[in-house]
């Protein structure tokens, strides 16, 4: 008897293609995910897009921005910046991960540090992955400027060089392709670290706001739209629907319902960041709002979409739950989309997590006004429209066939 139920148990899981996906499938698939990711963030698949301006523009700080330039894990994706105002805005505004100023002479003795990484809060993981790049990069490429900046350091370990040793020095930097060394009582940064504040602060609690919002926008609203299967399977729209327009009827019905159901339920998570963690919403209203408009009308459309192809709530819920979780992971919601391979984020511009995770930082963080984050906003506004349009054509077939 025992092995007659698990005979049929084996059968009937291999015959549920949903719960096969669901328990073969998408582990796998998460799994390989999220190696990508976190493979990169030591590996070679993390690639920085940096931001340079060099002010300086000698011998040595072009080998430097050339030897950063080979680097794996760096790539010079942003355009170069033409002063320092320009690349503060591009680390800003995202189209940078991490920015670099040469603002001074290596060689120089006093001062500010000659090289200044400029690191957004949102990606504060960035700038610090930038400074030890560019200090493994002197270390290898220009020795000269690393030893020279040490040995104040050394000398005040030691109590100071005597003459015979600082000519000793003085030689072997002049091998090095330096004149001069420093003197005895200074001790040099040579790279500085600024991270930039968001406009409308919060730092990364505005990021994970965002991001926890349209995932679980998507996996309520797909909840909400399989009520339509069970409502077509159980006759009630037979009953309702006196013509194919009546169907029109119940899934704008059920749209809007979404709709509003989805606002809600991202004013409450906002509400927690506002109150607990200073995310400045009311401050910035009129972006937030038509944000969350359009991330929750694509959830609604995508959900509906969806729930009119499929033929059972099972299938529904199965597939849905697939869809939410890829989407979510190589969208943002999980993980920051700079920590991944650039591969990966090219795949994530195809979900809603990206575009209302860009949408929500270009409004919470960098207080664009809603004008600016119009490129964030067709998107979701086309995916709303098809996945209604989607799921009005194929509840009126459902109910012609049916």
């Amino acid at each position: 008897m025992t092995g007659a139920i698990l005979k049929v148990m084996v059968l009937g899981l291999f015959r549920d293609r949903g719960a096969f996906a669901m328990a073969f499938v998408l582990p796998p698939v998460i799994f390989v995910i999220f190696a990508a990711i976190l493979s990169g963030t030591s590996g070679d698949e993390m690639r920085l897009k940096v931001a340079v301006f060099d002010r300086v523009g000698t011998v040595e700080t072009q080998k430097l921005t050339s030897a950063l330039g080979e680097r794996v894990g760096i790539r010079f994706g942003a355009s170069e910046a033409d002063d320092e105002t320009a690349l503060r805005d591009l680390v800003f505004s995202g189209e940078a991960d991490v920015g670099l100023i040469i603002r001074g002479d290596l060689h120089a003795k006093d001062g500010e540090a000659p090289i200044l990484v400029v690191a957004d809060a949102g990606r504060a993981m960035a700038g610090p992955i930038l400074v030890g790049h560019v200090q493994q990069v002197i270390a290898e490429q220009l020795p000269a400027v690393a030893l020279l900046r040490t040995v104040p350091a050394v000398e005040e370990l030691t109590g100071g060089l005597s003459q015979f040793q600082k000519l000793r020095l003085d030689e072997g930097l002049a091998e090095l392709e330096l004149t001069d060394a420093p003197d005895e009582d200074q001790g040099f940064v040579l790279v500085d670290l600024e991270t930039l504040t968001g406009r409308a602060g919060g730092e990364t609690v505005s990021y994970y706001a965002g991001a926890v919002a349209v995932m679980f926008l998507l996996f309520s609203a797909m909840q909400g739209a399989a009520t339509l299967i069970e409502e077509r399977s159980s006759g009630i729209i037979d009953r309702v629907a006196v013509g194919p327009s009546a169907t029109d009827a119940i899934v704008l019905a059920k749209f809007l319902f979404l709709l509003m159901q989805g606002v809600v339920q991202v004013s409450l998570i906002f509400l927690v960041a506002w109150l607990g963690y200073g995310v400045d919403v009311p401050g910035h209203i009129v972006p937030w709002s038509g944000t969350t408009l359009l991330a929750a009308a694509a959830a609604a459309g995508l959900a509906l979409a969806l729930a009119s192809a499929c033929t059972s709530r099972q299938q529904a819920n199965t597939i849905s739950s697939f869809l939410v979780l890829v989407a979510s992971a190589i969208g943002g919601s999980m993980v920051p989309r700079f920590m991944m391979p650039p591969w990966l984020q090219d795949i994530g511009w195809f979900t809603p997590n990206a575009w209302a995770i860009e949408a929500y930082q270009g409004a919470l963080w960098r207080g664009e006004p809603i004008t600016a984050m119009l490129p964030s906003y067709w998107p979701l506004a086309l995916v709303a429209f098809v996945g209604l349009l989607a799921a009005v054509i194929l509840s009126r077939y459902r109910l012609r066939i049916g």
